[in-house]
């Protein structure tokens, strides 16, 4: 029996969660997943330009599970790419150090933690907010896992 997969700690929720080729319907396209995880381990190692024992470490995993994970990410993207396909962001046995809210009134998106319930925008001082790590079925249950050593 494999063992469990560990959870992997991802710095916050994507903004963006779907891309396809321009112009073409997203229904007559086959998709591909990048899982949370992927997401992070590309934005840790090809944007922030961390090595992979430094970004490992961020995400609380092992060297070669990162190697893995970008690895496997890459591929996804390229064939994302080359074939036009439609990208879908999700899934991953995660948890976030921390979320992001937006207001639907102005469009403003702040970073926050788990531990602060903010029921009006700062800026427009909208109470219609969406919770993106609750759109992953995450917050709750994050709160333990916001920083490194706390399980």
């Amino acid at each position: 029996m494999p063992r469990p997969k560990k959870e992997r700690l991802v710095r916050r929720p994507p903004l963006y969660t779907e891309f396809k080729p321009a112009g073409v319907m997203r229904n007559s396209l086959k998709q591909v997943v990048l899982e949370l995880d992927e997401l992070e381990a590309i934005r840790l190692a090809d944007y922030l330009g961390m090595d992979h024992s430094e970004a490992a470490e961020e995400m609380e995993i092992s060297r070669s599970t990162f190697t893995r994970l970008v690895e496997k990410a890459r591929k996804k993207i390229a064939v994302f790419l080359v074939e036009g396909l439609n990208l879908s962001i999700e899934g991953g046995n995660i948890h976030f150090r921390g979320n992001v809210i937006q207001c639907l009134d102005c469009g403003h998106m702040f970073n926050t933690g788990f531990d602060v319930n903010i029921t009006k925008c700062p800026a427009c001082g909208s109470e219609r907010l969406v919770d993106l790590a609750g759109g992953f079925g995450h917050g709750a249950c994050c709160r333990g896992h916001n920083h490194r050593g706390r399980r």
